[in-house]
């Protein structure tokens, strides 16, 4: 279905007033953020911001149903990686361009978590938003399970995994020379592949 000028010009303007919320709840945070502050950053008006996110908590809440939408090139990992330890590869390499790309993401994660220590409601919705997250690594790590004729993986796998790789990107957040330190992303790479081949038990 084709779309119309105006139906795309709204798109992009949607695209830009999250862009610039990203960048106004990372730097400012949630609480003190203001739909004023997100109307300067994105060089709109404040009823342009409105008119497509009626309250504040919607706007956050379209952010982040913005960032699982872009998940789709970490469906396609377990599709076109011709080995394990290519997707593997492939998997850190795409939380790391990410943290390169992007940096307020990491800001912004760690303010949205700061936020749902504090209010229930956005408790609620940060957990809806990781749910996704580890849910689309979990069905990556069940792919390569099969494709790689691996054991599938346990409940707990793809949260551990999950963990690793967000806690290695705020590490590489504060120190970014880390995002081209090859021994760092090789251990990275061997965490996660110790998550999904795990050694037996002694005794």
């Amino acid at each position: 279905m084709r779309t119309t000028l105006r139906q795309r010009q709204a798109a992009q303007t949607r695209e830009t007033l999250l862009d610039a919320a990203a960048r106004v709840f990372a730097r400012r945070g949630y609480s003190e953020a203001t739909i004023d502050d997100v109307a300067e950053e994105a060089g709109a008006s404040k009823g342009a911001v409105y008119h497509h996110f009626a309250t504040k908590q919607k706007l956050f809440r379209a952010l982040l149903a913005h960032r699982v939408a872009g998940l789709d090139p970490l469906r396609e990992l377990a599709e076109g990686a011709l080995s394990l330890e290519a997707l593997i590869d492939g998997l850190v390499g795409l939380w790391f361009d990410r943290v390169r790309d992007r940096p307020e993401a990491v800001v912004l994660s760690l303010e949205s978590r700061l936020q749902a220590l504090r209010e229930p409601a956005a408790a609620n919705l940060l957990n809806s938003y990781y749910g996704q997250l580890r849910a689309t690594h979990d069905e990556l790590l069940r792919k390569a399970a099969r494709r790689f004729h691996l054991a599938q993986p346990s409940p707990h796998t793809a949260l551990i995994v999950f963990s690793l790789l967000d806690g290695a990107c705020q590490q590489a957040a504060l120190d970014p020379r880390l995002l081209d330190d090859e021994n760092f992303k090789g251990a990275l790479a061997h965490a996660v592949a110790s998550a999904l081949r795990p050694e037996p038990m002694p005794g």
